[in-house]
């Protein structure tokens, strides 16, 4: 299995984190993704996975689709050989891309066509098709530069410096001093970010937290998870499994038991 990651082109870095791709032999793998805080353009470049709903039911996923922020975990299960295509946006990033309140994105995988219609999609779909495999990524690059630009690449810089300062202090700072910083009333601040992130600033100080985490698994495995959630900024160990049960489904020492995969790897990816 392989992912890598690379850098946005300078004409997008203000909206997207970072592009990736993501390749290996999965057949009948389940996972859980974890929350990274981050909405994402996927494309799946050869079989797609299947989701879990929350019926129970496994259902494939469109072949280009964007997903808004989690809140709970997202189980997938791999068909067999595997190529996805993707661009991470930032927190705040994907607002003038999806064209809509990123909280009708919450826990939502959308089908592109549905954000923009079929005739822009299934432009993009030929273009893939035919495209070498290095070039894909160019591709991709391209559509959501254009769509960036169908809403003037509008970005909210109130919310902005909210979301660095929740980066910045590892996802540990009161409503009350963001709304200070955002120069907005708290229900205020919580409906701009609703419309711009999809999640409110404390669901995404408990992301940012979790994610720490994942950190401190890489540089620190042989610590005892108290140690690590102090690391992360929990107050204790408990308070971390509470919201790593309710993001991911599962402990954390199930966690980190789970072989490699895409979820694996998006846990261990660039923050």
């Amino acid at each position: 299995m392989r992912y890598e990651e690379f850098a946005a082109p300078p004409a997008l870095a203000a909206h997207v984190h970072c592009l990736w791709r993501f390749e290996g032999e999965e057949a009948g793998v389940e996972q859980a993704v974890p929350p990274d805080g981050r909405p994402e353009l996927i494309v799946h470049a050869a079989r797609p996975y299947e989701e879990r709903g929350a019926d129970g039911a496994w259902r494939v996923q469109p072949p280009l689709l964007f997903a808004g922020q989690l809140t709970r975990p997202l189980l997938l299960r791999s068909r067999g050989e595997v190529t996805v295509l993707g661009v991470r946006f930032r927190p705040a990033g994907a607002w003038a891309f999806a064209g809509r309140p990123l909280s009708t994105c919450t826990d939502r995988r959308i089908d592109l066509a549905a954000l923009h219609g079929d005739a822009d999609v299934a432009a993009l779909h030929r273009s893939l098709a035919t495209a070498p495999p290095e070039a894909r990524l160019e591709l991709v690059s391209s559509y959501v530069a254009r769509q960036l630009a169908r809403h003037d690449g509008r970005r909210d810089a109130a919310v902005e410096r909210c979301v660095e300062r929740l980066l910045s202090s590892e996802g540990r700072v009161p409503l009350a001093e963001l709304g200070t910083l955002a120069g907005l009333g708290e229900r205020h601040l919580q409906r701009r970010f609703a419309e711009v992130v999809g999640i409110s600033p404390r669901s995404l100080g408990v992301v940012i937290r979790l994610r720490r985490v994942f950190e401190a698994l890489r540089e620190a495995p042989l610590a005892t998870w108290s140690e690590r959630a102090q690391a992360a900024g929990f107050f204790d160990h408990p308070q971390m499994a509470r919201d790593f049960r309710r993001l991911l489904g599962k402990t954390p020492t199930r966690w980190a038991e789970a072989g490699p995969g895409l979820a694996a790897s998006l846990a261990d990816a660039d923050t």
